[in-house]
């Protein structure tokens, strides 16, 4: 009944924006107008983030306009002096009818998805290792062909240039932005991963031999956040945190984005623990690749975000308790799990702690698998994504009004 009246509701939604649609089309463009946005108008954070802040920065010609959902959101980017507005508001309705280009790393919804701009890019938000879109998801959006006629509907055939980190990655994001120039720019995510690294500034922000190092767990969703699947794990994290304080290391908690309401759950657990802390969306604002960059050694399982933490050439634990179960049910992968995961591979979280102190004694292991996939990877590694994602769409826009 609930999914009947939310199906109901979302189909008056779009009859009220057709006429809002409709007129959008007679707003003249202008090629000096992008707005950006990221993970449903939620978040100020992936590649939108980074490429927004450049070119602020560093395009002059170029007015860029963040899209928010969160109201939060938008005032906070005021008062850093950027330009942002609410996705549906009057001058979110306005800009996006306005702009030539809208950019996102995951949907429409990332900007305003009743009205979108002409050229529209998707930077996608994380290597493919495991099968997206199309790929997992193919029966779903054959179904979608029958929704065609809604100018609002959500499908990859919608963008016109999607951004890729390697030559690999472009073939598998071809597959499912079939009508989609793909370009191996880089990803502007990874941007501060490269200048983090080349910096010369301690790897955790600190000066001092005693400093803890810091130590990054950020598994993937599980089924979109409908499974429950680590709160259950808190009493073995809190086993972790004596052998942690031993070890003089920190454990950051990071869960996805479509965990949130179950990380407070896991923050409430191990509220009382020292060297194990779990950490929320709004205390990042929304972005992750900043505490990314500045952490000692990374703890995953089947998250892309691994490929990107390549480029620091830092140690990776790969825990992977549930493999079978997250293949069988979950997703498949576009690559063998054990070619492309260049770091132990880890079934409980005591195997987790042995490795824990293996790479804290000697970070030395493994670096050669993880220099190989790093070069597979990533083509460009000078920190200068923004920079070629940027000048991509302008070169393809160029006498498009």
């Amino acid at each position: 009944m609930v999914r009947t009246l939310s199906w109901i509701w979302r189909r008056i939604v779009e009859l009220i924006n057709l006429p809002i649609w409709l007129l959008a089309k007679l707003v003249r463009k202008s090629k000096h107008i992008w707005v950006f946005g990221s993970w449903a108008g939620d978040s100020f954070s992936d590649s939108p983030k980074w490429l927004f802040e450049y070119v602020s920065a560093s395009v002059p010609n170029i007015r860029a306009i963040w899209l928010s959902r969160d109201k939060r959101l938008v005032r906070s980017l005021r008062e850093r002096g950027f330009e942002s507005y609410y996705s549906y508001s009057i001058q979110g309705y306005w800009y996006s009818a306005r702009a030539l280009v809208g950019i996102v790393c995951v949907g429409l919804a990332d900007i305003n998805r009743f009205v979108t701009p002409p050229f529209l890019v998707n930077t996608w938000h994380g290597t493919p290792i495991k099968k997206v879109l199309k790929d997992y998801e193919g029966a779903r959006y054959a179904k979608s062909k029958i929704q065609k006629l809604s100018p609002f509907s959500e499908s990859p055939n919608r963008y016109n240039l999607v951004t890729a980190e390697s030559e690999i990655e472009a073939e598998i994001l071809k597959r499912s932005f079939s009508s989609a120039v793909v370009e191996v720019t880089g990803q502007p995510r990874n941007d501060v991963l490269v200048k983090c690294e080349t910096s010369g500034e301690p790897a955790h922000g600190q000066k001092g031999s005693y400093a803890p190092k810091r130590i990054l767990y950020l598994p993937t969703h599980r089924m979109e956040g409908k499974s429950r699947t680590f709160s259950q794990l808190a009493v073995e994290f809190a086993d972790l945190d004596p052998v942690l304080r031993h070890l003089n290391a920190l454990l950051l908690i990071k869960l996805h984005y479509y965990h949130r309401d179950e990380a407070e759950e896991l923050a409430q657990k191990l509220s009382g623990l020292k060297n194990v802390r779990v950490l929320l969306d709004e205390e990042l604002g929304g972005d992750v690749y900043p505490l990314l960059a500045s952490c000692d050694m990374l703890i995953t399982d089947y998250s892309s975000v691994y490929v990107d933490f390549l480029l620091t050439e830092r140690p990776i634990i790969f825990y992977c308790f549930d493999l079978q179960t997250y293949m069988a049910a979950d997703r498949g992968f576009n690559f063998d799990y054990n070619e492309v995961t260049p770091g132990p591979k880890c079934f409980n979280l005591d195997e987790v702690a042995h490795w824990i102190q293996r790479f804290l004694e000697d970070d030395s292991l493994y670096k050669k698998e993880r220099k190989e996939l790093k070069d597979k990877f990533h083509r460009w590694q000078d920190g200068l994504n923004s920079k070629r994602v940027s000048e991509t769409i302008m070169r393809m826009t160029e006498g498009s009004i």
